[in-house]
């Protein structure tokens, strides 16, 4: 069963497929161009398409209309943090095959994926919420800053302009990055994002 994946977050992006792969599914494409990602699954004609609906250059919704045009037959995921109206209504009216909130988790994902492989119409963790981790998680012992970082690591934001977001100076940015870094015990940022997928933090995007 193949998947290809659509997320304009690229740190996010590498983090689900090297997480999907590691579970056994096959993703035989992955592409931060939601512009391009009809022409990929109509070349690659997977089993499945996991799609971001928060995308930076263009409405996930729109991508989603765009590839069930060209490929009917192809299930869409809709990967979502959004609550709005118009991503439960795409579901509703089928015109995908389901919704999973980013801040399920990779096994939720992992079960959803499975499911909708099979046919099923999958919908987890509707609406979205913030997930309170247990206090078994490593997230419970970053502070709502190193957090807030995090999610901005998970999207591939640089130092400089996480600097410029939070209202801080590089060097402070830096040393919520190596806290992250170190409560989540990985060594790098695309490890961060992998650990943050996998405890079930939502990507902002």
């Amino acid at each position: 069963m193949s998947i290809v994946i659509c997320d304009d977050h690229e740190m996010f992006l590498a983090a689900l497929v090297d997480a999907l792969v590691d579970r056994g599914h096959e993703v035989v494409a992955a592409t931060s161009d939601p512009g391009g990602l009809p022409d990929l699954v109509e070349r690659h004609r997977p089993d499945l398409v996991l799609l971001d609906v928060n995308l930076v250059d263009a409405c996930g919704l729109e991508v989603a209309g765009a590839v069930r045009e060209r490929c009917r037959d192809v299930p869409v995921v809709l990967l979502t943090a959004s609550t709005e109206a118009r991503v439960r209504h795409a579901y509703d009216t089928r015109a995908v095959a389901g919704l999973v909130s980013k801040s399920s988790g990779i096994r939720a994902l992992d079960a959803a994926i499975i499911a909708a492989l099979g046919g099923e119409r999958v919908l987890v963790g509707w609406p979205a919420g913030p997930r309170t981790p247990t206090d078994a998680s490593p997230l419970s012992s970053l502070t709502e800053r190193e957090r807030e970082v995090l999610l901005l690591m998970v999207n591939g934001v640089s130092t400089v302009a996480m600097a410029q977001r939070l209202g801080v100076s590089v060097n402070t940015v830096r040393t919520h990055v190596r806290n992250v870094l170190r409560k989540l015990g990985v060594r790098h940022r695309t490890k961060a994002a992998h650990a943050a997928l996998e405890l079930g933090l939502a990507a902002a995007g």
